[in-house]
């Protein structure tokens, strides 16, 4: 799992799980738990968001994203500097040992894979260019579902905290009609416990969990372009036979300055 993440859903879960525990001299008291794990209000919010998210969403969508998330947190986005040296090395091998030497040394990269087949194949440019855009612009728009999914869960999640309490009230303004018995009591005590806590696991869902994995996968959206747009680019220069110093300079363009890499060392930056 990506370091960022797995530290701040520990921070997170760590600081709640503390806060939660601690009881009134400041020591934790284990039993503080069973208080705050209500049945009653994670059916309303978790029941209650699944069921609107799968009337918002295709099924298959709402799979997908999920699935979307999962690598974007337990797979890491390739370096760029180390796919402007991959290009260029191609680069040097396709002027060495000319365009069929790349077919017997593929790299692991399917997207990459694609373009040089296609540049060895000696499909068209153009042609080239437009299929690998269509690959990166159809990647973007699962990315921007996947987004979507776990931003409206984020706005319904506290919407479905509060359909929780309102379920709370009503049921413990009955049952202040009859408070004379224990049975009543018990009665108005779980209301309440629906009520506050049906708002909090709403608060928990949305800015612990949902509106973190959105911005993440925005993010990470974003790495992925940077990267295969680099990989387009190289894949260009090499279907144009490019000298390789020359596509260096221009897959640096999409470098930040201080990240720009040099063949004659490939550590130093700029």
């Amino acid at each position: 799992m990506d370091r960022g993440t797995f530290l701040g859903f520990l921070l997170g879960v760590g600081l709640l799980a503390l806060t939660i525990s601690l009881g009134p001299n400041g020591l934790p008291v284990l039993g503080y738990f069973k208080r705050f794990v209500h049945w009653e209000s994670l059916m309303v919010v978790v029941g209650g968001l699944a069921a609107s998210t799968l009337i918002r969403f295709p099924l298959a969508a709402v799979g997908q994203a999920f699935a979307v998330a999962s690598r974007a947190f337990f797979k890491h986005t390739a370096n760029p500097q180390e796919v402007v040296w991959q290009l260029v090395g191609l680069s040097q091998r396709a002027r060495k040992e000319g365009m069929k030497g790349l077919e017997r040394n593929l790299p692991d990269d399917a997207f990459l894979v694609q373009g040089l087949q296609m540049a060895v194949d000696q499909i068209e440019r153009h042609q080239i260019r437009e299929v690998l855009t269509a690959e990166i612009q159809s990647t973007h728009d699962r990315h921007t579902q996947g987004q979507d999914i776990f931003r409206f869960i984020a706005t319904s999640a506290p919407s479905w905290g509060m359909v929780g309490t309102l379920i709370g009230m009503v049921k413990m303004f009955g049952d202040l009609q009859t408070t004379g018995s224990a049975g009543s009591m018990d009665g108005l005590a779980n209301a309440m416990a629906l009520s506050l806590l049906s708002t909090l696991w709403g608060a928990i869902i949305a800015y612990l969990f949902a509106i973190p994995i959105a911005g993440k996968l925005e993010h990470r959206s974003r790495e992925e372009a940077q990267i295969k747009q680099l990989m387009l680019e190289g894949v260009m220069g090499i279907a144009e036979e490019a000298h390789p110093g020359q596509l260096e300079e221009r897959l640096n363009a999409f470098l930040p300055p201080r990240f720009k890499v040099r063949r004659h060392n490939p550590g130093s930056r700029s």
